[in-house]
């Protein structure tokens, strides 16, 4: 008590008066109230990530062994966003930092998931274990499938219906491989994931088959969400038919089109157009990319790409050279 106040000494005259021994208890007691819940908070910051409010890497280190042990298959996943970037370079920070936490909220709210914690930026880590002690070697496979899916739904952010996708990194736990470990396997096979595309996961065996360290994990990959659809056009741009080719002024700001680059097509949505030339976003890669052609490169595009389909936020600039009417 002498440390929690600087007037314990009950028979002191504070004053001109001696304070009674109930009324300097009942100070204390409210004292050491205030330092216990001072001390809750500082607890649950130490453990919490404060944007999200997900556990953060030193919490997710501490409870997932428990979970890993349980005599039952079990899995860390690490996720990291596709298409995030490019909603927080054009809307800005805020509205970056409501997408991670609409991301964080369906990961919290999924029942796949035994655990979940945002490592940092865009990245995201989990727990999964099977209902079943005993269990296919891809028994992970339907949670993840769910959940990449959860997370791929669009969104409003800003006034603008956003979406973006996820790359997943797996690696089922094996024997007493450290969470540490699993956390660097599961890195791994997310990078490699995402190298390859994007909207992917990949699988790291060697948790499960127990390789020797100095060995390169074995990644095989499952493709979890579709790839750009199918319907893009079949022939390049300088064998279409000229009868068919629509004007670079005939787009319309935020209309879906199919871009031409590095010989194949690419999905994408029209940013400004004029009677010369188009300009587009278009998937490449693990990000998007702001392009500027002619119009044998663009064509109208019927399918549907989450990533990258918005509304309309405004008109076009003013057209000039003789613009003709869409």
């Amino acid at each position: 008590m002498d440390l929690l106040s600087p007037a314990v000494e009950i028979g002191r005259v504070r004053n001109g008066r001696t304070p009674s021994v109930e009324a300097e208890l009942a100070r204390l007691r409210a004292q050491v109230v205030g330092l216990q819940a001072e001390r809750a908070i500082l607890l649950w910051a130490a453990g919490h990530d404060e944007l999200t409010g997900l556990a953060n890497r030193r919490l997710f280190c501490t409870l997932a062994p428990s979970l890993l042990g349980a005599g039952r298959p079990a899995a860390v996943i690490v996720l990291d966003l596709n298409g995030f970037k490019p909603i927080n370079d054009a809307l800005g920070h805020e509205a970056g930092d409501r997408v991670l936490q609409v991301v964080a909220h369906r990961l919290a709210s999924n029942a796949c998931c035994d655990l979940v914690a945002r490592l940092g930026g865009d990245e995201f880590t989990g727990v999964l274990t099977s209902p079943r002690a005993e269990a296919g070697e891809c028994w992970w496979l339907p949670a993840v499938t769910a959940l990449t899916a959860a997370i791929g739904q669009p969104t409003r952010v800003a006034g603008r219906v956003v979406a973006v996708t996820a790359s997943v990194g797996v690696a089922t736990a094996h024997g007493d491989v450290p969470i540490g470990e699993l956390l660097r396997r599961a890195d791994l096979a997310m990078y490699r994931a995402k190298v390859d595309g994007g909207g992917h996961a990949a699988w790291d065996r060697q948790a499960l088959t127990g390789a020797p360290a100095e060995r390169a994990p074995r990644v095989v990959e499952f493709t979890l969400s579709p790839a750009p659809p199918s319907a893009a056009p079949t022939c390049g741009p300088h064998h279409r038919d000229p009868a068919g080719l629509a004007p670079a002024d005939a787009y319309r700001r935020a209309d879906p089109v199919w871009v031409f680059r590095e010989g194949a097509w690419r999905p994408g949505v029209v940013e400004t157009a004029s009677c010369r030339a188009v300009t587009a976003t278009y998937r490449h890669g693990t990000g998007t990319v702001v392009d500027t052609m002619t119009a044998e490169y663009v064509q109208a595009r019927q399918a549907v790409d989450a990533q990258l389909d918005r509304p309309a936020t405004g008109p076009l600039p003013e057209r000039s050279g003789g613009a003709r009417a869409a």
